[in-house]
């Protein structure tokens, strides 16, 4: 078990960080860009140039979704101490979603501390 966490939505444009001090660990909970019928999670696997080809090809307008509670909730596994870094609740349903995962979780692991920026 970790004793730290930092968890961040892919908003936040990293998919890891180095010098992280001992027993901490990043995880990055990737939101979903939906461009027509094709839904593209931004995680590592994201293929950025074939996504901006359906982009510009596409008619219609393309959407984010951001992460479920259940995802923050994955993320939130093994550790004692968690921070979590979403995008602006004005902009997206990230952080409501984080806010939701964090209730749940700390029902069931009422030791763990998690604080949403």
């Amino acid at each position: 078990m970790s004793k730290w966490k930092i968890v961040a939505d892919s908003g936040c444009d990293y998919r890891q960080l180095a010098n992280l001090a001992p027993d901490t660990e990043f995880i990055s909970v990737p939101l979903t860009i939906q461009v027509g019928e094709q839904a593209f999670v931004d995680d590592a696997s994201l293929d950025i140039d074939h996504m901006m080809e359906v982009m510009e090809a596409s008619k219609s307008a393309a959407g984010s979704a951001c992460p479920s509670p259940q995802a923050y909730q994955a993320a939130f596994v093994g550790a004692e101490n968690i921070i979590v870094v979403t995008i602006t609740g004005g902009l997206s349903g990230s952080f409501n979603a984080a806010r939701v995962a964090r209730d749940m979780y700390i029902e069931e692991h009422p030791n763990v501390n998690i604080h949403l920026i």
